[in-house]
Formats: structure tokens, sequence, C-alpha cells
């Protein structure tokens, strides 16, 4: 056997190699893309396969990409690297969980004792954004407050707290940051 035969030989060998590896790896997104149902549309259609979203995280809203500069900022402020693929609602549904909880602490807190620990926020801001009657809640607080002129988060860093109704929404996030404050 020449050495051009067995080049040809290995360059064929190697080709069919990759091709079987592109196959199974189409294989398995056109898999995932099935198992989740409705997005998989967009996987099939060429695009990215969608993330998978795990348990008890929060689902997407709105359309991504439509973050505004004023959010951006609001957002850095407060401690968050927001993504440019994050959407409007989202970043607004974050800002004013944020001054939920905050308001909600100052509420069950010593005044003395000032902003709850930041380890603390972000407990309470997984657990208000993981739990669907708890961010829906927290959404339509939020936009109440935009529409009567007022900015929650800027309210919640005052001294005196929005008034909050006292609510089962309320009752679940305050026994969630006792919970947190007293550990």
């Amino acid at each position: 056997m020449s050495p051009e035969t067995l080049m040809l030989a290995f360059g064929f060998g190697w080709a069919i190699w990759v091709l079987m590896r592109m196959h199974r790896k189409r294989k398995a997104m056109q898999q995932a893309a099935r198992e989740d149902g409705a997005e998989g549309g967009a996987a099939r259609a060429g695009g990215a396969p969608p993330a998978r979203r795990e348990p008890g995280a929060m689902p997407r809203l709105g359309k991504p990409g439509t973050l505004t500069f004023n959010q951006i900022k609001t957002l850095q402020r407060n401690g968050f690297a927001p993504d440019r693929n994050w959407s409007r609602e989202e970043a607004a549904l974050i800002l004013d969980s944020v001054a939920y909880l905050r308001s909600v602490c100052r509420t069950i807190a010593d005044r003395a004792d000032g902003p709850p620990p930041l380890e603390v926020q972000n407990e309470l801001l997984r657990y208000i954004l993981t739990q669907q009657d708890l961010r829906d809640y927290v959404r339509k607080w939020g936009e109440a407050r935009r529409e009567e002129g007022g900015d929650p988060l800027a309210e919640a860093d005052d001294e005196t707290p929005p008034a909050l109704p006292r609510n089962n929404q309320f009752d679940r996030v305050a026994a969630k940051a006792e919970e947190f404050l007293t550990a």
C-alpha cells in the first residue's frame, strides 16, 4: 500500500468521524428542543438552543434586549451587573423586588439596624423571583407605584419606607426575612 493511499484512507476516515460527531450533536440539540416544547421552534429554525431553566429560576419576561439606559444605571448603582439580553420588564421586576424587600426589612427591623446585609437581600430577592405569586404581586405593586409617579427603589432607600399592605405576600416575605435576619 502506497503512502498516498494511506493518506487518502486516513483523510476519509477522519472526515467520516467528524461528520458523525456533528450529526450526534445536531440530534442531541433537536432532542433537547423537543423536550423544551414551544421553545424548541427557535432551535430548529437555526437559532441557538434554548437555555435550560433550572428549577426555581425566574422565567424570562418581555422581549430580550429591551433594557433601557436608565435601568442599566439603576441596576449598576444597586450592585447588579445587567446583561444586555435582559428585557425592560425583567429589569423593572428586579428593581421592584429590591424595593419591596428593602421596604419589608425596614418595616420589620429596628430602624437603628440600617439596611439588611447584602447576603440577606440576595436570598430574599431569589425567594421573591422564584415564587410565581410573589413575582406577580411585586410586579403589579411596582407598576402601581410608577403609575402614581413614585420610584419604589428611591422610596425604599428613604428613612420612612412606603406603606406596604399587610397581606399574605408581605407575611411570607417578612417571615423569610426574619429567618435570615435572626440567623
